[in-house]
């Protein structure tokens, strides 16, 4: 049976697997503790798309860096060191995924899963360009 801690207007705020202080045990498909559920499952659904959008807007920066260098209104080597390490990196992802694809498709990988590292960028790398 699950257990809930409720707030002063009788919400549920927590559910628990095993008994804790302050927490009354409820049945499973006691009505507060599904809507406690649902409520949480939205709020994961909006985090998931927040995330998205991150990773997305990720893609953005970068891509703006590249133009900005590329125009002349900053040199890479002007950026901080770990966003010049970051940057390195993720031009290496790029070119290993690239690189994946066009040797295997978009099949190369399962969902989800990442690829080994086919070379390491050197940290101190002296290359100013980005890709």
């Amino acid at each position: 049976m699950p257990y809930v801690v409720r707030d002063g207007e009788g919400n549920v705020r927590a559910v628990f697997d095993s008994p804790v202080d302050g927490a009354e045990e409820v049945a499973p498909d006691d009505p507060d503790l599904g809507a406690f559920i649902n409520q949480n499952a939205q709020t994961g659904m909006v985090l998931d798309e927040w995330v998205q959008s991150d990773l997305e807007l990720v893609r953005v920066v970068e891509d703006l860096v590249e133009v900005l260098i590329d125009k002349g209104v900053f040199m890479f080597n002007e950026l901080p060191g770990g966003a010049q390490r970051k940057l390195n990196t993720r031009r290496g992802r790029r070119k290993e995924m690239d690189l994946m694809e066009s040797l295997f498709g978009e099949m190369a990988l399962p969902e989800g899963e990442q690829g080994g590292t086919i070379a390491d960028i050197p940290e101190d790398s002296d290359d100013n360009s980005i890709l």
